[in-house]
């Protein structure tokens, strides 16, 4: 029962590569990107299938040390690695959790690992639970998970139902000496989990000892691939590894140290031509003066907040002009007929927290009763961006406004499009809004998302090593909210 439900990521690879960014004499003709591109479509934006591997062994026996050695091992853009734990069905009140059979195949919610798996393959957002140990009940917060090219479920009965097996491209079996996962047991039980040395004993071989002979070592027959020793197997590991890659590659996925994707990351980054899709505000004086303001570090709060609002205003009003409109005939007071224009689109934003909610106020304004809805994207050590929260109105046969004042690497504002992807809003109706972004998150987010439009007042042409843009603006929502 080791492992935590999570979500790996690690950087962007490409299968071919065109021309990025440059005018063609063939402008009829539409360029097919594949670089960057949400990792689980191809170049025409089909749903790729994804490799999904279902990982079984005793408790303790180092299935999650095995995933987290082939995943590093892999170095693929997108991984999901679910473990059997958060599937746990709720304890019953009445229960004596010393008398309860964890181990059991009816201690788990197979029809929801079923469900989750299923969307996930289909490229759908899913709703992982949490499950807490020291009460022996679900969380109220659930994980959001995400698509990926490959979906590792980890469990001690992951190969139990035929049903969820069905679902996966590759079976492994862990097989540890229950010596090593009785002492593995014992440490992580009562350093993890509070639990004294004599209940754990004494559940080992009530429960889990007999469970692990009665239900999971039989299930080793279903294995495509049996590993020994577990981690410290490394011919195995390193053998399965190279079996996933070859069948990634046969999907369409390529690893990250692919030289081409080298290469081609190289091209684009060097070339210093503005994408076609992304549309810079006309730098008249009044909006020059107002850049000026923003970016001094000497502005008050208060007139920081005043232009920001100001300036915003006109970028979503000049954002407002890319979508569709249709005739709509009036009759003006004077009785006179004026043929002018109407929205001919639903419209909805996306704010990105928090920077994005800086422009919530100028939104509402312009587009009243706009549905909004919002995503906090936080990074990790890494520079990885991660999902922590996310609320979508319903955004059937809308337009989206994406508000995000800043675009420096370009990876959160990635990741807010992916949401927005996975949603089923296509690209072609997404319009990001920013006050400024650097020349290389531009070019980066044009590059993956050709269809989306990004409209923005200000281009920075530099971004330093640690990710600020250059000359910037600071950090936007500590100067709006006084907070730095």
């Amino acid at each position: 029962m080791e492992g935590t439900t999570s979500t790996t990521t690690t950087t962007t690879t490409t299968n071919t590569m065109t021309p990025p960014l440059e005018s063609s004499s063939h402008a009829h003709q539409k360029k097919v990107y594949t670089s960057g591109r949400p990792p689980w479509y191809d170049s025409t934006g089909k749903l790729k299938n994804p490799l999904v591997i279902g990982v079984c062994g005793g408790s303790a026996s180092g299935k999650t040390s095995v995933c987290d050695k082939v995943i590093e091992a892999l170095n693929v853009r997108w991984v999901v690695l679910l473990s059997m734990d958060s599937f746990y069905l709720q304890l019953p009140k009445t229960a004596d959790p010393g008398k309860y059979n964890f181990d059991h195949p009816n201690s788990f919610d197979y029809d929801l690992m079923v469900k989750v798996i299923s969307d996930l393959r289909a490229g759908k957002k899913v709703n992982i639970p949490k499950y807490c140990f020291k009460t022996h009940s679900r969380l109220p917060h659930e994980d959001t998970v995400y698509g990926a090219d490959v979906i590792i479920l980890e469990g001690i009965l992951t190969l139990h139902s035929k049903e969820l097996r069905d679902l996966m491209d590759i079976k492994i079996f862990i097989d540890t000496d229950d010596d090593i996962r009785l002492a593995r047991r014992l440490k992580r039980d009562i350093a993890e989990r509070g639990r004294t040395l004599e209940s754990v004993i004494t559940q080992y071989n009530t429960f889990v000892k007999p469970s692990f002979d009665d239900f999971i070592f039989p299930l080793k027959k279903y294995a495509d691939v049996v590993i020994p020793r577990g981690s410290d197997n490394v011919v195995a590991i390193e053998l399965l590894t190279q079996h996933i890659r070859l069948k990634l590659k046969e999907r369409g996925f390529e690893p990250e140290n692919n030289t081409q994707s080298l290469e081609s990351d190289d091209l684009l980054l060097k070339s210093s031509t503005v994408p076609q899709n992304v549309h810079i505000m006309k730098e008249t004086n009044q909006i020059k003066a107002m850049q000026s303001i923003l970016r001094n570090k000497k502005t008050t709060v208060g007139d920081f907040v005043f232009y920001s609002d100001r300036l915003c205003s006109l970028l979503i009003e000049e954002a407002l002009t890319f979508l569709p409109f249709t005739e709509k005939i009036i009759i003006t007071p004077t009785g006179t007929e004026y043929k002018g224009e109407k929205l001919d689109s639903k419209l909805a934003a996306l704010i990105v927290l928090r920077a994005g909610s800086c422009m919530e106020q100028p939104l509402r304004s312009i587009c009243k009763g706009i549905k909004t809805g919002k995503v906090l994207i936080q990074s990790d050590e890494k520079k990885q961006p991660h999902l922590f929260y996310e609320r979508l109105p319903d955004l059937t046969n809308s337009h989206v406004l994406v508000l995000d004042p800043c675009i420096a690497s370009g990876s959160s504002s990635e990741m807010a499009i992916r949401v927005l992807l996975d949603h089923g809003v296509p690209e072609s109706k997404i319009v990001f809004v920013s006050v400024i972004a650097s020349l290389k998150g531009a070019q980066r987010l044009s590059y993956r998302f050709p269809d989306v439009k990004f409209v923005i007042s200000a281009l920075d042409k530099d971004l330093s090593e640690k990710g600020f843009i250059l000359p910037g603006i600071g950090n936007y929502s500590d100067r709006y909210f006084g907070t730095y």
